[in-house]
């Protein structure tokens, strides 16, 4: 990310002080214990912050414990927050986030959130077969989703790479004989870029620093409409967005994770296609609860 960086929306609907005041105790779950970095927004411009000095003089990094740190990261500009994945006592990732991001084809098109929530919702169903049960969608605040699930404990960046090779050769196998697929797989891309290389997310009802939306949690994504992620409409819902975000509350166990994982490692395909099985059958059967007129497969 760009040291320097230009908003295109330069105010939130709400004020941001305003904003964190209402939202900041629900995004202390995400922050506390957690490397911070924050975009701090002066004018029509915006830096990204990723210390803070201290009154020895050294920089050491973001900390914010307590909605009263938060609030005064706010008063000087702060709009953007993201925290580690994982604790600053830890090492490796307790914070699953895979990426599910829409292109402009996909986001211009009527049936563009159709095919993302087909996408997003294998991608839930793979988490749940490894044992990830407690998750939730939360949109990213500009063209995409992302999956998130807490670990009870961390693991490594291989494990986690690992897992992104096989969600993605899952969702590939279980969609490539539908035709909205077909059309427009090429422009949803589903990744760990979040998780494995930035290291960092932004921390749900975090407001985005260049659209102004909020970082919401997402029931369905084929619901999703992007004026409910406008920051005055999120405070009238804040008691939804808590609700959604309660799976993020509680921890994942990770045995069946790292054998799943394990088992995609060495090779074995009777995994991929279990739970190809599962997905088509969700996606025949109907229980992901979507449109079907023009839903074809062979």
């Amino acid at each position: 990310m760009p040291k320097m960086l230009i908003p295109m929306v330069l105010k939130p609907s709400v004020r941001p002080l305003k904003y964190y005041d209402i939202v900041g105790d629900l995004m202390l779950s995400f922050l506390a214990n957690r490397r911070i970095t924050i975009i701090k927004q002066v004018g029509d411009s915006a830096v990204l912050m990723t210390k803070v000095s201290h009154e020895d003089g050294s920089r050491l990094p973001i900390i914010i414990n307590d909605k009263d740190e938060l609030i005064r990261f706010v008063k000087i500009g702060g709009i953007d927050f993201m925290a580690s994945v994982n604790t600053v006592l830890t090492k490796g990732i307790d914070t699953v986030i895979i990426d599910v991001k829409g292109g402009r084809k996909v986001w211009m098109h009527d049936r563009g959130l159709e095919l993302m929530d087909l996408m997003v919702a294998a991608v839930r169903a793979v988490l749940e077969y490894v044992g990830l049960a407690n998750n939730a969608v939360v949109f990213d605040g500009m063209n995409g989703f992302k999956v998130m699930a807490l670990l009870t404990k961390a693991i490594g960046d291989e494990e986690m790479r690992a897992l992104v090779g096989m969600i993605n050769e899952v969702v590939s196998r279980s969609m490539k004989s539908i035709d909205l697929f077909q059309t427009f797989g090429n422009d949803v891309i589903i990744g760990g870029n979040t998780m494995l290389k930035v290291k960092m997310y932004r921390v749900p009802l975090s407001l985005h620093w260049s659209t102004k939306l909020s970082a919401i949690p997402v029931a369905r994504v084929y619901d999703f409409i992007t004026f409910s992620a406008d920051p005055s409409n999120v405070i009238r819902r804040l008691d939804i967005n808590r609700k959604l975000l309660e799976p993020l509350f509680v921890k994942n166990p990770v045995d069946q994770l790292l054998d799943s994982v394990g088992r995609w490692l060495n090779n074995d395909y009777s995994l991929i296609y279990y739970m190809k099985g599962i997905i088509r059958g969700l996606i025949r059967g109907g229980d992901l609860e979507i449109d079907r007129e023009n839903l074809k497969t062979r």
